[in-house]
């Protein structure tokens, strides 16, 4: 509403100053700013207001994407020098870029000083605004430094202390402060207290203050410098000044609603930096991990394989002083390589008889969890569910059970990176996936859930088990170019005997189905819907926000309120449009009714248009964007794409 009666008393200022100024005319009379310099006045106050729009955008996501992730959610109950140890290890791989710090501590509850866990670039001083959540905005000459603080919920000892990250980046607005003095316009950019001068020192004349939409706490006052020829009476600068100043108001108001505007044609995609489409969320934050980091999803995996040799229950060990050389039964501990709010997870080394040596990776409940009935049962369902897959897309099962107090999971180890990092990688380089990989890694990951979906009990009774947390960070993929589904840790099986508690929903809700999201009860075609979303990221190189506030704010009527995949990326087949669209349909039934039918839509397009991806090509574009990520998490430059 403040929007429109900005707009509405900028119409009425803007036709009663030019009639003003009209009549005012009539008695010759010169001297003003001229309509020209009122116009490029206008326009860089907008850029000003849509740079610093961007910068907030850009600073909030990447800190509420650091926020998510689980090594940060893990580092938060620790202390510095494990934090630092983490760093060492590539556990914790942050990175600022250019102009950019970042702050990572933790606050005791009960009022006590926030701790520094973390900061980037270390030379930097520590921000006055750290642990204090929330969005600020400071001017710094002819810049400025917007900052974001999020909260970071801690994966241990919630209930004792609370952790944050903070995100900040220099925003240069010189060029805004240019246009407005080659405008003719003197004045002043004001928030908190802090001011800096725009053009000369004004000698005089009225002074018009106004807000600005993106900073509530700042104010721009102008000045208008008289310009020889433009109009002198007192009738005609008032109604040019009041005319300038509707003119202005009506700027302001459409510059403040760009977003609701984006809201109303939701087949547009932003076309400023920082803007974004509903449904899309800014690219995330690549932390420049290295292949061991990603080599297995910290939430679970899947796939059994022959017959694993039993875990030696008798062995037992203390995971506080689990470190290189430590044994897990009869697992040697190369070193750990990951942790969840369930697990940590360890890279190991089974040795035999001639000098064989295999690795694995091992996953050790945490202690404290090992007393909760519950969380026992999840571990166990997650291992006991995968093991009933055997499937070369799936990630394998080796073996599971109790060594002392600790429930253990050995799995395969993957040699390489999860497919999130990986398009995170490609998104920031503006570098989008080759097509015929892409379509490659969907028909492999549909072809290992469809294998989960028919898997059968061990008197061959359909199991009718829904992934329900499909999205790209449970997607490995190998450097031979092989492609994984891992993850099992909130599937779901008619056989299983305890419920999900009412009202609870577990999975990611960006890209969890509607059904799935409000709770009700899913089927294969929950994992169609997410391998849609996923779809839409690697064919786009956007990523999807289909949230359930999403939903509630634009409606079922065309959901999922996306653009089409063609109208984001030259060369996309247009039949991947209607496709992707149906697996991401708001009424289940208009779905693909499974991901065999989905994988055979995906090789009919592949085969019309003369694509085709074997494991080698997926492995070509693996390393091209694996060495992306080690060389950003060190500085260097990113190598050329391999297509």
């Amino acid at each position: 509403m403040a929007k429109t009666a900005l707009v509405a008393a900028g119409l009425v200022l803007l036709v009663a100053g030019g009639a003003i100024a009209g009549y005012g005319a009539t008695r010759k009379v010169t001297g003003g700013m001229t309509p020209e310099a009122s116009s490029t006045m206008t326009a860089a106050i907008g850029q000003l207001d849509g740079d610093i729009r961007a910068a907030q955008a850009a600073v909030k996501g990447a800190a509420e994407s650091l926020a998510s992730l689980g090594p940060v959610q893990g580092a938060i109950a620790t202390d510095k020098a494990t934090v630092s140890e983490m760093v060492d290890h590539g556990e914790l791989a942050i990175t600022a870029k250019p102009g950019e710090v970042i702050e990572l501590g933790q606050t005791l509850k009960g009022g006590a000083p926030t701790a520094l866990l973390l900061i980037k670039p270390s030379t930097v001083m520590r921000s006055a605004h750290a642990g204090k959540i929330g969005s600020y905005f400071e001017i710094d000459g002819d810049g400025a430094i917007v900052t974001e603080v999020t909260t970071v919920k801690p994966k241990d000892r919630a209930g004792e202390l609370d952790g944050y990250v903070m995100v900040s980046r220099r925003l240069d607005l010189a060029p805004s402060f240019a246009k407005l003095s080659a405008a003719h316009v003197s004045g002043s950019f004001e928030s908190d207290g802090t001011v800096r001068q725009i053009g000369p020192t004004s000698t005089g004349g009225t002074a018009t203050t106004m807000p600005l939409p993106s900073v509530p706490n700042a104010k721009i006052t102008v000045y208008a410098a008289p310009v020889t020829g433009g109009p002198s009476t007192p009738l005609e600068a008032g109604g040019g000044g009041a005319a300038g100043l509707g003119l202005l108001l009506i700027v302001i108001g459409l510059v403040g609603g760009k977003s609701r505007q984006a809201l109303a044609h939701p087949g547009q995609v932003g076309a400023q930096a920082g803007t974004t489409t509903p449904g899309m969320t800014p690219a995330r934050v690549s932390t420049g991990p290295s292949f061991e980091q990603t080599a297995v999803s910290m939430g679970g995996v899947g796939g059994a394989v022959g017959t694993p040799a039993p875990i030696d229950s008798t062995q037992g060990f203390t995971t506080s002083n689990l470190g290189a050389g430590g044994m897990i039964g009869r697992w040697e501990v190369i070193r750990r390589i990951g942790s969840s709010g369930m697990a940590d997870v360890y890279l190991a080394r089974a040795r035999g008889e001639g000098g064989f040596e295999k690795q694995v990776a091992v996953k050790v409940m945490h202690p404290h969890l090992a007393r909760n009935e519950r969380a026992v049962e999840h571990f166990l369902d997650e291992a006991k569910l995968a093991a009933r897959i055997s499937h070369p897309n799936v990630v394998q099962i080796q073996d599971l059970g109790k060594i002392g107090n600790d429930y253990v999971i050995v799995m395969e180890y993957v040699d390489g990176v999860d497919l999130e990092k990986l398009l995170a990688a490609a998104r920031a380089a503006q570098r989008p996936l080759p097509l015929d990989v892409g379509l490659g890694i969907l028909c492999r990951i549909c072809d290992g859930l469809d294998a989960a979906h028919r898997a059968t009990s061990a008197d061959g009774a359909p199991m009718n088990l829904v992934h329900r947390d499909v999205k790209s960070a449970n997607v490995l993929v190998s450097r031979q170019g092989g492609v994984k589904v891992v993850d099992f840790g909130i599937a779901k099986a008619a056989s299983q005997n305890h419920l999900t508690v009412a009202g609870e929903t577990k999975g990611t809700p960006s890209m969890m189905a509607p059904e799935q999201r409000v709770g009700e009860q899913v089927d294969v075609r929950a994992d169609v819907y997410s391998v849609g979303a996923v779809a839409f990221e690697i064919l786009t190189n956007h990523g999807v926000n289909l949230d359930l506030a999403t939903l509630a704010h634009l409606g079922v009527e065309n959901w999922p309120h996306l653009p089409m995949p063609s109208s984001l990326r030259a060369g996309v087949p247009p039949e991947l449009d209607a496709l992707l669209m149906s697996c991401m349909s708001f009424d289940r039934e208009r779905r693909p009714a499974d991901c065999a039918v989905l994988e055979s839509s995906f090789e009919a397009i592949m085969k019309k248009h003369g694509l085709t991806a074997s494991d080698k090509d997926i492995a070509r574009w693996v390393s091209t964007e694996a060495a992306a990520l080690i060389s950003s998490s060190m500085g260097a430059p990113a190598p050329s794409a391999a297509h």
